[in-house]
């Protein structure tokens, strides 16, 4: 076990600081495997891995209809068509994917943050794609709504 107080930290040249912060905070690379069509690892740079507690926080602020959108991701994701949304009762997807973000930036204090990712929508059929969260994220959705 190593123990670094602020001080300790402040007195590393800021190389030192900056690699000691990637492997401290690094995120995973996410598997790509059975992503739709055209997303990459690079897609999800900004999309956050909630824990349960931070996912019990998050959902404390949204709305039902939010709430039943998202029960739809726990579901059937970490991937989802978002029409599959439609049986939530949500055909607004923009303002889905709004309240959510906004939510998840307001929970993560990161206003670059974003809790799924998605496809490029204008090269799909009807003009609707998909919707995907991190492993991380979809196992607290499950958490949240005992589904496992």
């Amino acid at each position: 076990m190593l123990m670094l107080t602020k001080d300790d930290i402040r007195n590393l040249s800021p190389s030192a600081q900056e690699e000691l912060k990637q492997l401290l905070f690094a995120k995973p690379t996410v598997d790509v495997t059975g992503l739709p069509d055209g997303l990459t690892a690079d897609d999800f740079e900004d999309v956050v891995d909630l824990n349960a507690d931070q996912m019990e926080d998050f959902m404390a602020g949204c709305s039902a209809e939010t709430i039943a959108g998202l029960k739809i991701i726990a579901e059937n994701g970490p991937v989802i068509h978002a029409s599959q949304l439609d049986a939530a009762g949500i055909d607004n997807y923009g303002h889905f994917q709004g309240r959510v973000t906004k939510r998840t930036r307001t929970i993560t204090g990161n206003r670059n943050a974003y809790l799924f990712t998605w496809d490029d929508w204008t090269q799909q059929p009807g003009g609707v794609g998909h919707y995907v969260v991190t492993p991380a994220t979809f196992r607290s959705l499950r958490i949240y709504f005992k589904l496992d």
